[in-house]
């Protein structure tokens, strides 16, 4: 990849949830770019986020239906999935958009337990907590009449 594609990827890849990395699998070269994608999504992921941050990430071979032309076996793409932590798949778009809507339906509750998983592990800053005990131990208090 050039460092013009590189330069494309680097600012979503910082906020997003989820992702779908997409290759041919009558394109050696597509599956290359492929791998590359995934492994500047971790790298990115952990560099600005102090940690590796889990995102859902899907890796999606199209083109099942020119399995005559394959040039990438699909262990292959299975073998890079499981590298990379993601879900795979292997679909063709011309002939099954029931297996895009599908997946993407995946996709999107993924992000959204892992959003809420996120959020449910959110707790008060030092700072908010230590406000909130100066303000109990040295408020005002009322006077007893």
């Amino acid at each position: 990849m050039g460092s013009v594609d590189r330069c494309i990827l680097e600012e979503p890849v910082q906020w997003a949830d989820g992702f779908v990395v997409v290759y041919n699998i009558s394109d050696r070269a597509s599956f290359i770019n492929a791998k590359s994608i995934l492994q500047q999504i971790r790298e990115t992921r952990v560099d600005n986020c102090k940690g590796e941050v889990e995102v859902a990430v899907c890796l999606l071979a199209n083109k099942q239906d020119l399995c005559h032309a394959r040039q990438v076996c699909e262990d292959e793409g299975r073998c890079l999935a499981q590298e990379n932590r993601c879900h795979f798949q292997e679909v063709s778009a011309a002939e099954s958009y029931q297996d895009i809507t599908n997946l993407f339906t995946q996709l999107i509750r993924q992000v959204m337990e892992q959003l809420k998983y996120r959020a449910d592990r959110r707790r008060y800053s030092g700072s908010k907590s230590m406000v909130k005990l100066i303000n109990n131990v040295f408020g005002k208090r009322r006077k007893s009449v």
